[in-house]
């Protein structure tokens, strides 16, 4: 295999172990909020836990912009799946705190670094496909977590998908020692100056309400739609599980084509068209409950929403310069996840004060709405910064 696609497909295994990790412990919360007697409340909090990758992968993006290293992906795998390890210790809300918190860190280093580097890597007419198989392959880790977990947790224990991810992450530290030579990472630089974070958010900040909402949409689809299902449709946490992995499936497949969408619808449309689709699906999932009316709410949601992801990274690479990309990116997972942590952390209030976890699809629907509308007056404004994404 030619060395660049050796690469390219090196960090997007760190990617699906990364998210797949996450997503495990998310499809392990309808059997944990039994087994460690958990509250809405307590489910948003661990949500809210996302603030500690927001500022731990800010310091790993600006370190890496100065002194990159390849040796970064390996120390956030090898966090995440001594974290999971640590899981298998704990009994309490308290406990599994801390340990999020652990895995948070870790997750940290993967989206400045990996995507950074693709970013570097790949730049010219291969980069919306790279971006794109980058992507593609974290949602494929994140449907196996997805689609598996909750069926391990009822059929073994729930640690049984710890231990599963806890091996997948250490055996992306072994990949990426045997894969990836020192030659395919990018030189070490302490003597270069690094650019002011001031400088590359001026250049990024349109980006940043669809970003936000980007994340918001996902962290509260993962952590209410199983629970929401469970709690209130009478599913398994098996099947709630399965459904979702769809959903994350469907999107997974649209990631891997985006080069070739992209290219023919433009980048702002499908922008425009994925929180059209999570607006509206959003509201139907409000009061669904039937697997007829879900599952084709969530193969739309899913194909327009997960295409929205690579599209917002290229229109950062193209804002940005090189060597301020781990910043960039830094900055873009900074505020997507700080979006995310804190819309979950007010849905788990929402869903606790009103004992039903639906209503926070409202939530999700209204943001949708108002990044669409947004999107729409930044066509209207800024049409020259936009000519490319059309």
């Amino acid at each position: 295999m030619p060395t660049d696609k050796r690469l390219l497909w090196v960090i997007s295994y760190h990617h699906a172990c990364n998210d797949g990790t996450l997503m495990a412990l998310i499809a392990l919360l309808p059997i944990l909020t039994v087994e460690m007697d958990l509250s809405y409340y307590e489910v948003g909090l661990l949500g809210f836990g996302l603030v500690i990758t927001v500022a731990v992968q800010y310091l790993v993006g600006r370190f890496a912009d100065r002194v990159f290293s390849r040796y970064l992906l390996e120390i956030g795998a090898v966090l995440m799946g001594l974290s999971f390890i640590l899981l298998l210790l704990v009994d309490d809300f308290a406990g599994l705190f801390t340990v999020v918190i652990a895995m948070r860190i870790g997750a940290a280093f993967y989206h400045p670094v990996g995507t950074s580097w693709i970013t570097r890597k790949f730049a010219g007419p291969y980069l919306d496909t790279a971006l794109g198989v980058q992507s593609g392959v974290g949602n494929l880790g994140v449907i196996i977590a997805m689609a598996t977990s909750g069926f391990l947790g009822e059929f073994y224990t729930w640690k049984a998908p710890c231990v599963l991810w806890a091996f997948m992450n250490l055996a992306a530290v072994v990949v990426g020692f045997l894969m990836v030579t020192d030659t395919s990472a990018p030189m070490m630089d302490i003597s270069r100056k690094a650019r002011r974070s001031g400088d590359t958010m001026s250049r990024m900040w349109i980006f940043v309400p669809a970003i936000v909402t980007g994340g918001a949409l996902y962290q509260i689809t993962s952590y209410f739609g199983p629970l929401r299902l469970t709690n209130t449709a009478n599913w398994s946490p098996g099947e709630a599980d399965l459904m979702f992995a769809l959903w994350i499936g469907v999107g997974t497949l649209t990631s891997y084509y985006f080069g070739a969408i992209s290219a023919r619808l433009g980048k702002f449309r499908l922008l425009a068209a994925g929180y059209l689709v999570a607006a509206v699906s959003a509201s139907v999932l409000v009061f669904a409950d039937r697997w007829w009316l879900i599952t084709p709410v969530l193969i739309f949601y899913g194909a327009f929403l997960f295409v929205t992801y690579p599209a917002l990274f290229a229109f950062v690479t193209k804002a940005t310069v090189k060597d301020e990309r781990g910043t960039a990116f830094g900055i873009l997972f900074g505020f997507q996840l700080g979006g995310g942590a804190l819309a979950v952390y007010v849905c788990g209030i929402i869903a606790d004060y009103l004992a039903d976890p639906r209503y926070v699809f409202i939530v999700a629907a209204a943001m949708s709405t108002i990044s669409l509308l947004a999107l729409l007056f930044w066509r209207v404004s800024d049409r020259e910064a936009l000519r490319d994404g059309f």
